[in-house]
């Protein structure tokens, strides 16, 4: 017999294939699903932000992880300019939450914004022109600071179709809009990956995604004009509790290059890096960017190494 977990699953799965029969009229341009657990002010300003768009045609699911009543005050203060739908769910992991509220969505894409995001007022009307010039089934932008600076990893700097060569600097999640069709047919998102999964696979989700909707025939574009604002976590590196964030952060990287078939050799860079990193530190006298160094290397090699199905070395 399956497990009430394992069950829980294979219905949010049914859930999303359904939505391949049964389109939803009037259909929205857009269904913006926000996992949250732990914050409440925060999602103040992301959903300022949204309101500031001036626009109807998208609604909010709220996918509620919390165990206690924070979220309702929130919620009915922007209930007269918002149409944000509240799901509770007591299921850990932002993955789960994602597909639950994937399930119930009405827009013809799905955005996931992360519960401390928020995004620039024109962001809708950059989507609708990349749309238009450039027809894909899933498109992403990049991660930038309050001043517009990049954060939150490597991006590239040119607008390029999103393949499977260049999904590690195209891609972040919650800048992620995917057709809702194509998120259902390539299965949604992986609940074994990304925070509070339960696995020491704790990032990489949307790579994961991606990967899954190319093998599937789906077409990608990124564009870098399209943003979105984010805390700037960089100095949070250098603190031993996001030097061990980066140790699942890197566990993830190895576990789906692994998963999708990457050769070692495509792989050894990801090793290399943090091994120079540990030498340039150490003898700079950084001893905190060195912890971090070895932290993303001993995460790296965990995933690639325990990450099930994976490719022979060569």
């Amino acid at each position: 017999m399956r497990r009430a977990g394992d069950r829980a699953v294979a219905a949010t799965t049914d859930r999303l294939q359904g939505l391949l029969m049964f389109p939803d009229d009037p259909v929205l341009l857009l269904s913006m699903v926000v996992a949250t657990l732990g914050r409440s002010s925060e999602l103040e300003l992301l959903f300022a932000s949204l309101a500031a768009f001036g626009r109807r045609d998208f609604e909010i699911i709220l996918v509620d992880q919390n165990k206690d009543d924070r979220l309702a005050p929130v919620v009915a203060a922007w209930a007269d300019r918002l149409h944000i739908r509240h799901i509770r769910t007591d299921r850990p992991g932002v993955c789960r939450a994602r597909n639950l509220g994937a399930a119930e969505a009405r827009g013809t894409w799905l955005l996931f914004p992360d519960d401390d995001c928020w995004y620039p007022a024109d962001l809708l009307k950059r989507f609708d022109a990349v749309c238009a010039t450039s027809p894909a089934d899933f498109y992403c932008g990049r991660a930038v600071n309050a001043e517009g600076e990049t954060i939150m990893g490597r991006f590239s700097s040119v607008p390029q179709p999103i393949e499977r060569e260049n999904v590690w600097t195209t891609l972040i999640e919650w800048m992620l809009f995917v057709r809702r069709e194509a998120f259902a047919k390539a299965g949604g998102f992986d609940a074994r990956i990304g925070p509070g999964s339960g696995t020491p696979w704790g990032a990489y989700e949307v790579q994961d995604l991606a990967l899954n909707l190319l093998s599937r025939g789906a077409r990608g574009r990124y564009d870098p004009d399209l943003t979105g604002h984010h805390p700037d976590d960089r100095l949070l590196a250098e603190t031993p509790d996001g030097a061990r964030k980066m140790r699942v952060y890197g566990a993830g990287l190895g576990y789906v290059m692994r998963k999708h078939g990457y050769r070692f050799l495509d792989y050894l860079p990801h090793l290399l890096r943090p091994i120079a990193g540990m030498a340039v530190y150490t003898l700079t006298g950084r001893p905190a960017l060195a912890r971090r160094s070895r932290e993303i290397l001993a995460g790296r090699w965990s995933g690639w190494r325990t990450a099930p199905g994976g490719t022979t070395i060569s």
